[in-house]
C-alpha cells in the first residue's frame, strides 16, 4: 500500500502538493490529515468530483504501508495519526518539502525538499519536467498552493523557481479568478467574534527595536481560519510580527506570522513545539497554560530577534562638508566633483546648521545668486538622528519628511550620513556564502589574524579584489588584498608585529605590505574615494569608506568584498551587483564615465573577458568603443598601456584578446600598425604553439625569453626602425627588452636565409642560433620544417654543451696568459660541438696540441 499524507492543519500547499504527488504516484492514495483549514474544506466541497479519491485517515490502516510520500513537512510530530507509518518495517519514506532544515526532520529515503517559497513549487517542476499532462482545475489549484504560501509573491522566501512554475501553471490555464475567490473568503460570525476578542486582548511589546504583537482569546468550540485572522490582525494593526494564541475546546492553537526577513516565527515557535517557515508557523498545545505559553514565546522571541541595525551600521562617512559661508558657486563645484545630490552645511564650530540640495543650487543659480553664501539657501529644522538610531527609524524619517538622506549627529558634530543609497545597498547587498572553506588552511589562518588586529584597532577590515572573485567561481587565488575603514599604514604595521615578519609603506597612498616569512604578500590599503580631474589622468585620493572604496573599482565583478569583523564575519557586500553578474558572465562598468576617466579599464575588460569566458555587457562595450573614437586611450601614460598589454599577452590563451583588441579598434589607438586579421591571428597561434612547446628550454640556465615580447615582436613587425625606437620609448618599454626587440628585426632576413636547410655541422648551427633573442628562435620555428628542426636540435643537443677546462687550465699547465687563449678555447670548443673531443681528458690533450701549434 501507497499513500500520500501531510500535515495538521492542511493548507492549501499541503493540499495541493499532496494532488500534484498524485499525478507522481498514480498506485498512491491521498490521505486526508483529521484537520483542515476552512478555505481548502470549501475548496474539496466545490471540486470534489473532478479531484482524485480523498480518503480519510480513520479508515487507514497505517500498518500495512509500504511506501509513504510526505508533503510540505518534515516532522513527525505535525502528522497525527499518520505519523505510525514511519515505524514500519522496510517501509520507504518519500519527503517533498520547502522548510529548512532541522535536527528533529524525518529520516527519509528519497528527500526532493528544496528552498523554494511552496512545496507545491517542487512537486509541479518534477510534473513539467516529466511532461506529465494537468487540467485546468489542477493548475488552479497548484496556482492556489504557491499563491497561499509565498503570499502571492510577496513573501521573502519567494524563490525565481516559484515564479517560473506559476507561469507554467498559467500557460496550462489556472484561473486566477477562482484563486483569488478561495484565497479571500469573507469572514464567518464566529470568525469575526474571534477576530474581535485578539482585537481587544492583543499587546505590544518591542524587542531589540524590533515590535511585535501578541494576543490571545478563548472560544468555547473550534473556530477554524486562526492563520487568516493573525494575518488580518498584522494588518489591521500594521506591525510586521504577530503571534496569536487561542484556546478552543481541549486544545490551545498557536499562529506566528512574519513578514520581517529577520524574525524567523518557526524558529520563535519551536519552543512550544510548533514548526513551518520563516514567514508562517503553528503549533497546538494540550499541556500549558497561557501564562506558560507567553512566557515560553518571549523568552523565544528574545532570543531569535537580533540586535537592530543601527545607523552607524550603515552611515557613508567621513562625510564631506560646507562652512556656512561658502559660495553657492563653490558648492555646485563640490557637488559635481563628488556626484553627491547633497551636502551638509556647518557653523563655524563646525555644528551642523542645514544640509543643501542638488535643487537648491541649481534655483540659486537660476536666480543669479552664485556668488551668495550659501547658509541663505540652507534646509530649515533640521532631520537628524543619532549613531545609535536603528535603520527603520532612519527609514520613517526619510519617507515621513520627503527627503534622501538624514545627517548622523553625536553632540552636534556631524559624524556620519545615511542616504536613500546606503539603505538600499545595506538592504540589497548584503549575502553569506561558505567562502571560508574554499581557502586554504594558510589563507584561514591568516584572515583569522588580520581579523583579530582589527578588533584590536577597532577598525572595520575587509578582504576585496581577485580573491574574492576568484573564491565565488572556486578559482584559486592568493592574493591578499585588505581594505581598512582606518590607517593602512597603522593597520600593516600591527600585523606585521603579529607576524613577526617585513614591512612596508607608502605614505602618500596610505598603503602597506607586509611580507611572511613563505614569501606571501598581504597588501593593506586605507579605505578611499577617489575622482579625476581629467580623462586618461591618475586620480585624486581621498579616505572614505568601504562603499566608496569598492565603488572606485573597474568593474562590478571586481566590488565585492567579505567581511573580516566580528559583528559580521564572512559577509559578502555586493553593492553593485557583480554576483548577479558573475552568474551571467558579464563584465559591466559601474558608471558611464569609467572609462573616459580610465581609458587603461578597456584593456583589462578586455583581459578579464579572456580570461575568465566572460563578456562586456552591450553598453560597457558601446561606453569603450566611444571611449576608444575619442583618441583618450592615446593620452594615457605610455607605462600604464605597457603594464596592461604585458599582462594580457602574459595570459595563458592571449590570441583572443588580441584579436578581441582588433575589433576594438584599441591597438591602432596607440600606435600599433599591423592588421588583426585572420592571417596574422592564424600566424600568432602557430608561433605560440612552439613557444609553448619549446618554453621550458628557456626556463633552464641561459637565453631569457617573455612571452609579451614576443607578441610585441610580431605586433609591430613592418614598422621601420625609428618608429618602433619611438614607440617603445613612449611607452617606456625598458633599453634591454627594447634591444630585443630591434635585435630580432636585424637578423630576421639572415636567420631566414641561414636555416632553410638542416644544418647537419653542430658548430655552424650553434654559431648562427646562439647569437639571436630566443624570441626570434620561436618565430623561426613557424617558418618550415628544416627550421624546426634546426632550432630543436640547438636547443636539445647543443644548447648546453660545455668546456670542463678554461684559461684557468691552461695556466696550470704552465702557459703563460696570451691572446692565444681565447682563439685555442674557442676552437676547442667548435671540436666537441662536432664531437671531436669527448670529455677533459679529451679536452686537455687537444689544448696541448692546439697551444704547441704554430697554426693556431
Amino acid at each position: 500500500m501507497e499513500v500520500i499524507i501531510t500535515h495538521l492543519s492542511s493548507d492549501f500547499d499541503s493540499f495541493a502538493g499532496m494532488v500534484a504527488a498524485k499525478k507522481l504516484y498514480p498506485q498512491a492514495q491521498i490521505i486526508l490529515p483529521s484537520s483542515i483549514n476552512q478555505n481548502v474544506r470549501k475548496f474539496i466541497t466545490l471540486y470534489e468530483d473532478e479531484l482524485p479519491p480523498l480518503i480519510d485517515a480513520k479508515k487507514v490502516d497505517f500498518s500495512e504501508v509500504k511506501r509513504v510520500i510526505i508533503i510540505d513537512t518534515k516532522f513527525a510530530s505535525r502528522l497525527g495519526p499518520a505519523k505510525d507509518v514511519l515505524y514500519n518495517k522496510g517501509v520507504e519514506i518519500i519527503v517533498y518539502d520547502h522548510h529548512k532544515k532541522s535536527p528533529e526532520d524525518i529520516r527519509a529515503t528519497h528527500d526532493f525538499s528544496a528552498e523554494v517559497g511552496a512545496s507545491t513549487t517542487i512537486l509541479v517542476n518534477e510534473i513539467k519536467n516529466k511532461k506529465i499532462n494537468i487540467s485546468p482545475l489542477d493548475a488552479t489549484l497548484f496556482i492556489l498552493g504557491i499563491y497561499e504560501d509565498t503570499g502571492s509573491f510577496t513573501y521573502p522566501g519567494t524563490t525565481s523557481k516559484d515564479l517560473e512554475v506559476a507561469s507554467f501553471l498559467m500557460g496550462k490555464g489556472a484561473n486566477l479568478f477562482v484563486a483569488l475567490k478561495f484565497l479571500n473568503l469573507s469572514l464567518t460570525r464566529d470568525q469575526h467574534d474571534l477576530l474581535e476578542k485578539l482585537i481587544m486582548n492583543c499587546w505590544k511589546i518591542k524587542i531589540n527595536e524590533t515590535e511585535v504583537l501578541l494576543s490571545s482569546a478563548e472560544m468555547p468550540k473550534f473556530i477554524e481560519g486562526l492563520s487568516v485572522l493573525t494575518r488580518k490582525l498584522s494588518q489591521i494593526e500594521d506591525v510586521s510580527v504577530v503571534i496569536c494564541w487561542a484556546k478552543m475546546k481541549e486544545k490551545i492553537y498557536v499562529v506566528g506570522r512574519s513578514d520581517d526577513r529577520d524574525v524567523d516565527v518557526s524558529e520563535v515557535l519551536k519552543t512550544v513545539g510548533g514548526g513551518g517557515h520563516p514567514q508562517a508557523a503553528s503549533a497546538i498545545i494540550t499541556d500549558m497554560n497561557f501564562e506558560e505559553i507567553e512566557r515560553k514565546i518571549i523568552d523565544s522571541l528574545k532570543k531569535n530577534i537580533k540586535e537592530p541595525v543601527l545607523a552607524r551600521d550603515v552611515m557613508s562617512y567621513p562625510v564631506k562638508v560646507v562652512n556656512e559661508n561658502v559660495s553657492i558657486s563653490e558648492v555646485d563645484e563640490l557637488l559635481k566633483k563628488y556626484g553627491h545630490s547633497g551636502i551638509p552645511i556647518v557653523d563655524r564650530y563646525n555644528n551642523i546648521a542645514g544640509i543643501i540640495t542638488r535643487k537648491d543650487v541649481d534655483r540659486a543659480i537660476g536666480h543669479g545668486l552664485s556668488h551668495a553664501p550659501v547658509k541663505g539657501f540652507r534646509s530649515h529644522g533640521i532631520v537628524k538622528a543619532g549613531p545609535n538610531t536603528p535603520l527603520s527609524e532612519i527609514q520613517n524619517l526619510m519617507i515621513e519628511n520627503g527627503i534622501g538622506r538624514v545627517p548622523i549627529v553625536e553632540k552636534k558634530k556631524i559624524v556620519g550620513i545615511v542616504t536613500r543609497k546606503d539603505i538600499l545597498r545595506f538592504l540589497h547587498g548584503r549575502s553569506y556564502e561558505d567562502l571560508w572553506s574554499f581557502f586554504t588552511p594558510e589563507v584561514r589562518n591568516i584572515l583569522k589574524v588580520i581579523s583579530d588586529v582589527g578588533n584590536t584597532l577597532k577598525y572595520n577590515t575587509y578582504l576585496v579584489g581577485g580573491i574574492v572573485r576568484d573564491a565565488l567561481l572556486k578559482i584559486p587565488n592568493f592574493d591578499i588584498d585588505i581594505v581598512v575603514e582606518g590607517d593602512g599604514i597603522e593597520f600593516g604595521r600591527e600585523l606585521s608585529k603579529r607576524f613577526k615578519c617585513k614591512f612596508e609603506s607608502h605614505q602618500k597612498f596610505g598603503t602597506s605590505v607586509i611580507i611572511l616569512e613563505s614569501g606571501q604578500h598581504i597588501d593593506v590599503a586605507t579605505a578611499r574615494v577617489e575622482y579625476y580631474k581629467s580623462p586618461a589622468a591618475l586620480p585624486t585620493v581621498e579616505s572614505g569608506n568601504i562603499r566608496q572604496d569598492l565603488a572606485r573599482r573597474d568593474f562590478t565583478i571586481n566590488t565585492m568584498a567579505l567581511s573580516l569583523n566580528k559583528k559580521n564575519f564572512g559577509e559578502i557586500l555586493d553593492f553593485f551587483g557583480g554576483r548577479e553578474d558573475l552568474k551571467n558572465k558579464k563584465i559591466k562598468v559601474l558608471h558611464k564615465m569609467s572609462f573616459i576617466e580610465d581609458p587603461t579599464r578597456i584593456f583589462r575588460a578586455v583581459r578579464f573577458e579572456n580570461r575568465l569566458g566572460f563578456k562586456m555587457d552591450s553598453q560597457t562595450e558601446e561606453l569603450a568603443r566611444t571611449t576608444i573614437n575619442m583618441n583618450i586611450v592615446s593620452e594615457l601614460n605610455g607605462v600604464r598601456i605597457r603594464d596592461e598589454l604585458i599582462s594580457i599577452f602574459s595570459e595563458v590563451n592571449p590570441v583572443k584578446a588580441i584579436k578581441r583588441l582588433g575589433e576594438l579598434d584599441a591597438l591602432k589607438k596607440i600606435g600599433i600598425k599591423r592588421k588583426i586579421n585572420d592571417r596574422f591571428l592564424e600566424e600568432l597561434k602557430e608561433i605560440l604553439n612552439y613557444y609553448d612547446m619549446l618554453k621550458d628550454f628557456y626556463s633552464m640556465e641561459g637565453d631569457e625569453i617573455k612571452k609579451w615580447r614576443l607578441i610585441f615582436i610580431l605586433l609591430l613587425k613592418g614598422m621601420e626602425s625609428n618608429e618602433i625606437n619611438r614607440w617603445c620609448a613612449e611607452m617606456k618599454v625598458r633599453k634591454k627588452d627594447m634591444n630585443v626587440i630591434l635585435e630580432t628585426y636585424r637578423k630576421w632576413d639572415g636567420v631566414k636565409r641561414a636555416l632553410r636547410r638542416e644544418i647537419r655541422k653542430n658548430s655552424t648551427l650553434y654559431n648562427l642560433l646562439s647569437k639571436i633573442p630566443a624570441e626570434l628562435q620561436v618565430i623561426a620555428c613557424s617558418w618550415g620544417d628544416a627550421y624546426y628542426k634546426n632550432v630543436k636540435k640547438y636547443l636539445t643537443d647543443l644548447r648546453n654543451i660545455h668546456l670542463e677546462t678554461s684559461g684557468e687550465t691552461l695556466k696550470e699547465m704552465g702557459y703563460k696568459p696570451s691572446e692565444k687563449f681565447g682563439v685555442v678555447l674557442a676552437k676547442l670548443f667548435e671540436m666537441k660541438l662536432d664531437g671531436k673531443v669527448k670529455d677533459r681528458e679529451d679536452e686537455i690533450r687537444m689544448l696541448k696540441e692546439l697551444m704547441n701549434s704554430p697554426k693556431v
